[in-house]
């Protein structure tokens, strides 16, 4: 009967042991599917490493540079950088850099609109726009179609809600 309750013991120890002896590792992925392509977590400021760049229109991260902070993660206005945690049994993580496929020549065109009878020219959509798409004429917000890259930081930060999505 000792024999069976030693038995017993020594695999109910074995398995947390095992469990916890792989390697857990937390790296940062980006959902591209989410991505809008604002550039924020590109910025100096939210990574210390310049571990993001945009190819595609997308953010994209190489891993052999991330130090998993999770700084661009917390300033992603979409959520579209999330953490990822995995177990490596092998207990050698080897952080890879992700190819990302040739750039399409495909047509963006912005889906937010100024309604210019509700603009109250404030500046706040042209002080947050982070790739400079908002302008102002004649005291009202104007979107360059071009540059916009739908990231809605400009119908966000709208006092009067003046900005809109073309859907809505």
């Amino acid at each position: 009967m000792k024999k069976i309750y030693l038995i017993i013991l020594i695999v109910l120890l074995a398995i947390p042991l095992t469990i916890f002896a792989q390697e857990t590792t937390k790296v940062y992925k980006v959902d591209k599917s989410k991505c809008i392509g604002c550039t924020i977590c590109v910025q100096k400021v939210q990574c210390p490493t310049d571990a993001i760049e945009m190819k595609n229109g997308k953010a994209v991260i190489d891993l052999s540079k991330c130090i998993d902070c999770g700084l661009c993660a917390l300033h992603c206005p979409v959520k579209a950088i999330n953490e990822i945690e995995y177990v490596d049994t092998s207990a050698t993580v080897e952080k890879e850099v992700l190819v990302e496929p040739e750039e399409t020549n495909a047509i963006q065109q912005s889906l937010y609109v100024v309604d210019a009878e509700g603009c109250i020219g404030c500046t706040i959509c042209v002080q947050k726009c982070p790739v400079d798409a908002i302008s102002m004429k004649d005291g009202k917000a104007v979107i360059d179609t071009e540059k916009c890259i739908n990231c809605g930081i400009c119908a966000d930060v709208c006092p009067v809600k003046a900005i809109k999505k073309l859907d809505e």
